[in-house]
């Protein structure tokens, strides 16, 4: 009959947990506080047995907590704003005075924790009485405090100076107990002795004074300004009267002018005809004098310049036709002698390339022979020593049988200009034997031109072959070489005897008879060389002869033109300036072409043993530095670039430059005559800079 009343454990133990939580969730609700928006919870206590929570004062502002007996003690302060009335009977100002002070200050809790404990710590369980009491003590010392340091004019003139240094000095003091002023307002202020009434009277007696002064300036103010416009009045109308007296006076002088208008107008015009009558008389003098001067003047003085002008142009005219005449005879001179000693040199130098091949041919020939004996080194280095000295000597002879061949086509090309002169104007004292000077002197110049471009002293040449060969079969000379009198080339310069070799190792007896071969066969050949250095020189003496002949027959060929061109020395002018310009162009072409064959057959040429670059170079820049020093005026083109001279300059020094910038160019090209003049001919010699 209780069958209802079974129930399935399983459902009970649900219905038991769902009661107990739901009391547990009472009980906490019952336990949760919840701050107001005016209000702070204070709890304190320990953490809660299960050891959540925190030990000590919490604070709680707009939230809620968790209560728990026996753990926890809750506590509310009040945040709002109070209000208390701060009086002071016998506050002493800084005077001495008593005053009675009264005013109203608004305070409250402060918004921070740790206000809000010093708060709790000290007003938790205090009824409002006592905490305003408290703030009325602190302000009211703060209050007498600060009258203290003021005088009676400053609390009653400046209160809000006064209000906040009363904030500022109880601040501190309510601070440590939580609290903060929010205001503080004055209200009133007495004092006992009248001394604020006093100041009032004065100051009543002060603004009464300043307004009857001001009072007494403004009548006085008045009176001025209705003075001054009776003055005003009184000068406007005597103003009137004198304008209407001066209106007066002016009627009548018109009047009387007017009267005086017509004998006065007729005088003024008669006074005008005869200023235009004097200016018209002084214009027509000045006329007739700038016709004068005009006519007779300006013409005479025009003439005597026209005249003056002309002799001067004919004068110049002569003057500069006739050092044309002699600057272009003389430039066709030098130019044709030019092409001429650019040839003989060009030939000298393939003259000598040659000889140079033929000498490396024939060492290496010899060294091939003697190379198949043990001991071909000793044999090597004096057939060598002896070849190479043979052909020193006719490479000498070679280039002076070349140079001597080229005398008569110098000589010859130096005079064709001259011959090609169809009249010649001479502008000298010595007439035309001067003329025939001028012919022997560029024939004997021939070989100081020949110096200046190639180094060759052809008459120290041409003695030193012919002394040469008388001199042969003398001393012996060096090394055995068998009959040359001691000197080199036949110039009579005696040779430094070369350092001894080191000896040879020892050889078996068939190697030396082969080294003994090959030193018969150089020897040989050295006789030979001799003996066409001999011949050479006959030669060059022959052509000596030739040269000189030449000579005398270009002299009286020039001498036969400048008796010619003294007749037409205008028809010459055109002819000879294309004639230069002729000569000009082929020189430029024949300069170009022998400076390219040149760096040829020196590019081309073997170099010597143990000479160095650096050693080439530096004795070319040598030999040029004082071939240009050498030149007459040659400080003229000092500033002159090395560089340059291929595209422009004199003739002379053009040439000396193509023939020697193969060697000088990459290192000397941007150097100025004067500078490479000063360094190798100037002191002596220098080093080359550096490339």
């Amino acid at each position: 009959m209780f069958d209802f009343l079974r129930i399935d454990g399983g459902v009970l133990v649900i219905f038991v947990a769902i009661i107990i939580v739901a009391l547990l969730f009472a009980y906490l609700g019952s336990r949760y506080k919840v701050a107001g928006a005016n209000e702070a919870l204070i709890r304190s206590g320990r953490a809660t047995p299960l050891g959540g929570g925190e030990a000590g004062l919490k604070v709680v502002r707009g939230q809620g907590i968790v209560v728990l007996p026996l753990f926890h003690k809750i506590g509310k302060l009040k945040l709002t704003a109070r209000q208390i009335n701060v009086a002071l009977a016998d506050a002493v100002s800084r005077q001495g005075i008593k005053v009675a002070v009264q005013g109203v200050a608004t305070f409250k809790i402060g918004a921070d924790d740790e206000s809000i404990r010093n708060a709790a710590e000290r007003f938790l369980e205090a009824q409002e009485e006592q905490v305003d009491s408290i703030v009325k003590n602190v302000l009211e010392g703060s209050l007498r405090s600060i009258v203290g340091t003021l005088t009676i004019e400053e609390l009653n003139l400046d209160r809000q100076k006064f209000q906040q240094a009363v904030q500022d000095a109880a601040k501190g003091d309510l601070a440590t107990s939580g609290l903060q002023i929010d205001s503080f307002t004055i209200q009133a202020i007495r004092d006992e002795s009248g001394y604020m009434e006093l100041i009032g009277q004065q100051e009543t007696a002060r603004r009464e004074r300043d307004a009857r002064m001001a009072k007494a300036t403004a009548d006085q103010e008045a009176a001025v300004r209705e003075a001054e416009a009776s003055q005003i009045k009184i000068n406007a109308e005597r103003d009137v009267s004198l304008r209407r007296a001066e209106t007066e006076t002016q009627i009548a002088a018109a009047e009387a002018r007017a009267a005086q208008s017509g004998p006065l107008a007729e005088a003024e015009a008669t006074q005008e005809v005869v200023r235009k009558q004097t200016e018209l008389a002084q214009l027509e003098a000045a006329r007739k004098q700038q016709e004068l001067v005009a006519s007779t003047v300006r013409p005479a003085e025009a003439e005597a310049d026209a005249a003056v002008k002309r002799a001067e142009g004919e004068k110049l005219a002569r003057i500069a036709a006739a050092q044309a005449d002699a600057e272009r005879v003389k430039l066709a001179g030098q130019a044709e002698a030019a092409v001429n000693v650019t040839k003989g040199e060009a030939n000298a130098r393939v003259v000598l390339v040659n000889a140079q091949s033929a000498a490396e041919k024939t060492k290496l020939e010899g060294g091939a022979e003697a190379g198949i004996v043990f001991t071909k080194g000793e044999a090597e280095a004096k057939a060598l020593a002896l070849r190479a000295e043979a052909y020193r000597q006719f490479n000498e002879a070679a280039i002076i049988q070349t140079v001597l061949s080229m005398l008569p086509e110098i000589v010859r090309a130096a005079a064709e200009p001259m011959a090609a002169i169809d009249s010649l104007t001479v502008l000298s004292t010595d007439g035309a034997s001067d003329v025939v000077k001028n012919a022997t002197r560029t024939v004997t110049e021939a070989g100081a031109v020949v110096k200046g471009l190639t180094g060759l002293d052809v008459p120290s040449l041409i003695s030193g072959a012919i002394r040469g060969g008388g001199a042969r079969g003398g001393d012996g000379g060096e090394g055995g070489t068998g009959g040359r009198g001691g000197g080199e080339g036949g110039t009579g310069r005696r040779r430094s005897p070369r350092p001894s070799a080191p000896a040879p190792a020892r050889a078996p007896a068939g190697a030396t008879a082969g080294a003994g071969a090959a030193v018969g066969g150089a020897a040989a050949d050295v006789a030979t060389a001799a003996r066409d250095v001999s011949g050479a020189a006959r030669e060059t003496s022959a052509l000596s002869k030739e040269a000189a002949a030449a000579a005398r027959s270009g002299a009286r060929e020039a001498e036969e033109a400048a008796a010619q061109a003294a007749a037409d020395a205008s028809a010459a002018v055109a002819a000879g300036e294309a004639a230069t310009r002729e000569a000009m162009a082929r020189v430029e072409a024949q300069i170009t072409g022998t400076s390219q064959r040149v760096e040829e057959a020196v590019r081309g040429a073997p170099a010597a043993a143990g000479v160095t670059r650096d050693t080439t170079v530096n004795v070319a820049a040598q030999r040029l530095a004082r071939d240009l020093a050498a030149i007459p005026g040659i400080e003229r083109f000092g500033t002159l670039r090395l560089g340059d001279l291929d595209r422009s300059g004199p003739l002379p020094l053009r040439t000396m430059w193509r023939l020697a910038r193969h060697e000088l160019a990459d290192r000397y090209g941007q150097m100025t005559i004067g500078e490479i003049v000063d360094r190798f001919a100037g002191r002596g010699g220098g080093a080359p800079p550096s490339a």
